[in-house]
């Protein structure tokens, strides 16, 4: 019980954090609304000569749009980032030491941004994109439901895919180009930049089962309802596992750096 109103007072702590920085947030905000407006312009252009794309109508394409890049306005963050900071800096010796572990140290901050996230960031790009460009609206009550089962999932295993590309900072000692790969692998094959049914056949079906696809492309098709239940159903279980094999890969890489520790600087 302890350890989780340590773990909440941590999550509690860095959503403060976040909170007293509320003038680079508009930035933020201002970004992904002009992100979403070019991205919704090259589509119309794209639906001028067809009605449907890949199942896709444009009022359906249009929320995809809005949802995809507001999912994936915080790629370009994590934890990867905190960790880099804590070994380019020498303080992963400090951060060791203390009584709460690394991982439930970091997770308490990815809760925390993630949070701060939602409540600040997608929440008033979600109102203006819809309230502007329209879309369509979610498929049914259960859909909505579930679509944010399925993001809460894709937060939890993205957690674990930034401890596994911090960890590269071992090695690296910098993050920035590890945290650019990982944003731009994220964009592409998530569907964010374009949606998976778009892909070549054999290449959206390899790319739907891969971890990936449950940040943007899996959490925006059940929104849409384009699953049966059974295949919602079975994209959940799959995020679940996917999240399982990521956790053991992460302490593994884990275990393995941490002997490997170099204090640099500080």
């Amino acid at each position: 019980m302890k350890q989780l109103e340590k773990f909440f007072y941590m999550v509690r702590m860095v959503f403060l954090e976040k909170l007293a920085y509320t003038k680079a947030l508009w930035f933020d905000i201002m970004a992904t609304l002009v992100y979403i407006v070019i991205y919704y312009f090259l589509w119309q252009i794209v639906f001028r000569s067809q009605n449907q794309l890949a199942g896709f109508s444009m009022m359906e394409m249009t929320t995809y749009i809005i949802l995809s890049r507001t999912l994936a306005a915080q790629f370009s963050g994590g934890v990867n980032r905190q960790f880099a900071v804590w070994i380019y800096e020498g303080a992963i010796g400090t951060e060791l030491q203390r009584p709460v572990g690394i991982f439930t140290n970091l997770l308490s901050r990815r809760v925390g941004e993630f949070l701060f996230y939602l409540l600040f960031k997608a929440a008033p790009v979600l109102l203006v994109s819809f309230l502007f460009l329209r879309g369509t609206g979610p498929a049914g009550a259960e859909n909505v439901i579930l679509f944010f089962v399925s993001v809460v999932l894709s937060v939890w295993m993205m957690f674990y895919i930034e401890m596994i590309v911090g960890m590269g900072s071992f090695y690296t000692l910098t993050h920035y180009a590890l945290g650019y790969i990982k944003t731009a692998l994220l964009d592409l094959l998530s569907g964010s930049v374009v949606p998976l049914a778009l892909f070549p056949a054999a290449v959206g079906t390899v790319l739907q089962v891969l971890p990936f696809a449950g940040m943007v492309s899996v959490p925006i098709n059940i929104f849409l309802g384009k699953y049966s239940i059974r295949q919602t159903f079975f994209y959940l279980l799959l995020q679940c596992i996917w999240t399982a094999v990521m956790y053991l890969l992460a302490h593994g890489c884990y275990g393995k750096v941490i002997k490997k520790v170099v204090v640099q600087g500080g």
